[in-house]
């Protein structure tokens, strides 16, 4: 190979020169190649972990929308409860009041 770069110097002298430039941009878009390729991973990466976060945050933020309206429930389920006894106290003492 360097027999041929040598010869081509020899033949055309502007040859070289344009080897050289190509050699070095190829090199170049390859370098830049890798490091698009690293950045990709790492921002991959980073796009699963924010998606993970995210899910955790919605699966606690429904749990406590859960826990709450359970809670809620429980607290009016309760309340009617208290009052069906409390009714059926005042109609007890209704009618006995009507049957004196």
């Amino acid at each position: 190979m360097n027999e041929v770069l040598i010869e081509m110097a020899k033949q055309v002298p502007g040859a070289l020169a344009v080897i050289g430039t190509v050699y070095l941009f190829l090199k170049a878009e390859n370098e830049r190649e890798q490091r698009r390729i690293t950045n990709a991973k790492e921002m991959e990466m980073e796009r699963r972990a924010h998606e993970i976060e995210k899910n955790e945050m919605w699966s606690s933020f429904i749990k406590n929308l859960i826990d709450s309206q359970n809670n809620s429930s429980t607290v009016i389920a309760n309340a009617i409860a208290e009052h069906e006894v409390a009714s059926r106290i005042v109609t007890k003492r209704w009618a006995l009041r009507m049957t004196c």
